[in-house]
């Protein structure tokens, strides 16, 4: 695309310059693209960038007007473009670039610690039910349910974004389901996007590291209904963060409330049943009563249904339609997975990593399996908050028979401090012991003398690598239970 065409500046008009490509990271430059400059802590490293977009054939490099920048000691070669604010130039060249519509696609955008991977996919599975396709970006990746791929940020930059919409959009997909993380919106990545409904899952322990205190971590999440234009607003209210944004959003006819237990909520849930093969309950609504039975564990997959459902019906026809079919929906890859084989012990994969979600996963899998022992294999990641590590000890501690401390992904962190950190919320009566090769942890679990336990392997869930030393080692943990199956 010409760059006169891209961008309505006359000073720009005098170059014939055909662009091809955009990006925010220099290391994606080639030749003929657009490189947009973000703020960087240091002035070397951003010294760094422009030279290297330069050197990969970079033609323009737009820049913060608040930016003190000397175009001229870098070359003549390259256009230095400012503007007032790069975020928005960034989504308004994307879209131009990438020949978007004025009507956009229908997007669903979904905030909260836990469940954003899971809600998204939910979203995918009951619209493929009425033969709709739906997009995805996400933890898991993105691309078109169920071909998910490209794994990376949860939430990527908008030129990525708006990328993602193209494809859709050429494979005549109008809908799609989006993870909003707390870093996405605290580094501006969505800004320019419109959702059709902006949902809340909930707000727990998680990325201190990075928002230092709750407070900050929620007014971040809290941006998403409140600076960002949604028709409406499905918030999940058994919880204080969830009532704090209903409170303070003064619209209250755009709200959809979802609670587990509170009458007065627009969807709620009562009668719930949890058995050895799903959940079976009562939803209901100002469109009536139903009976629903999922295939599906925990009570946490009452509450997403619960939150998909009130932000895709629209009308009674809907709400039926989806409540009726509800037993075709399957668990995502590494949520809540169940695996099992004859002789062998029953076994659940999750990627809950955060004390609420690890909590939740032990108290539902009691619900569904009351007369059997659990045991725990899990670690905590490396580099990163480190407040959470006793906590979670404490917490599967209390819930579990039998603990195996293992690694998650330690990244470049010692692994025995990050197990010393686990144990020292573990009672030292416990049984417990730290197997710190995750691969050797699943192997010994899977036999005879747990046979009757519950086998949970908890915080990596669909990933498919281990980060150790700055190395990435293949590990699944799905393929490491198969394996340990098939072992006489």
């Amino acid at each position: 695309m010409k760059l006169q065409n891209l961008i309505g500046d006359k000073k720009l008009s005098e170059y014939n310059i055909n662009i091809l490509g955009l990006s925010e990271d220099s290391r994606e430059i080639k030749n003929n693209y657009i490189f947009f400059l973000k703020n960087k802590k240091k002035e070397e490293d951003e010294e760094k960038h422009i030279l290297e977009a330069i050197n990969k054939g970079a033609k323009i490099i737009i820049y913060s007007k608040n930016k003190s920048l000397k175009a001229k000691n870098y070359s003549s070669e390259c256009i230095f473009h400012n503007v007032h604010d790069l975020n928005k130039c960034m989504y308004e060249l994307s879209k131009v670039f990438y020949e978007l519509p004025k009507k956009n696609i229908k997007i669903y955008g979904v905030t909260g610690t836990n469940g954003k991977s899971t809600i998204i996919n939910l979203i995918a599975q009951f619209l493929k039910l009425r033969n709709e396709t739906c997009g995805l970006i996400g933890t898991m990746g993105s691309g078109i349910h169920p071909r998910i791929k490209n794994k990376g940020l949860t939430t990527p930059n908008i030129i990525n974004i708006n990328k993602s919409i193209k494809k859709f959009k050429d494979n005549k997909v109008n809908t799609m389901a989006m993870e909003i993380s707390s870093h996405g919106i605290h580094q501006n990545r969505i800004k320019g996007l419109s959702f059709e409904a902006a949902v809340f899952t909930n707000l727990t322990h998680d990325h201190l590291d990075f928002h230092k205190n709750m407070n900050n971590y929620f007014n971040v999440k809290l941006k998403l209904f409140t600076e960002y234009k949604n028709k409406k607003k499905i918030i999940f209210i058994d919880n204080y963060y969830g009532n704090k944004i209903y409170s303070l959003i003064k619209n209250k006819n755009k709200i959809k409330t979802v609670s587990l237990e509170n009458k007065n909520a627009d969807y709620y849930s009562s009668n719930i049943e949890y058995t050895k093969k799903g959940i079976n309950f009562l939803i209901h609504s100002k469109y009536g009563v139903k009976k629903a039975s999922i295939k599906l564990y925990g009570e946490f997959s009452v509450t997403n249904i619960l939150i998909t459902i009130a932000t895709l019906v629209n009308n009674k026809k809907d709400y039926n339609f989806f409540i009726d079919n509800m037993m075709n929906i399957k668990s995502l890859n590494g949520r809540m997975q169940k695996l099992q084989k004859k002789n062998k012990p029953i076994v659940f994969i999750d990627f809950a990593h955060t004390p609420d979600a690890v909590k939740k996963v032990l108290i539902s899998v009691k619900k569904h399996f009351p007369d059997n022992e659990i045991t725990t294999i899990f670690g905590c990641g490396g580099d990163r908050d480190i407040s959470k590590r006793k906590i979670m000890g404490e917490i599967i501690d209390k819930y579990s028979n039998n603990i195996i401390v293992t690694n998650d992904n330690p990244r470049n962190e010692n692994q025995n401090f990050i197990a010393k950190h686990i144990v020292s919320g573990i009672n030292k009566s416990s049984n417990f012991s730290i197997i710190l090769d995750r691969k050797k942890a699943i192997k010994k679990s899977i036999n005879k003398k747990f046979i009757n336990n519950i086998i949970l392997i908890l915080g990596k869930g669909h990933e498919t690598h281990q980060t150790i030393n700055n190395k990435s080692i293949i590990l699944n943990d799905k393929d490491e239970v198969i394996k340990a199956f098939n072992l006489r």
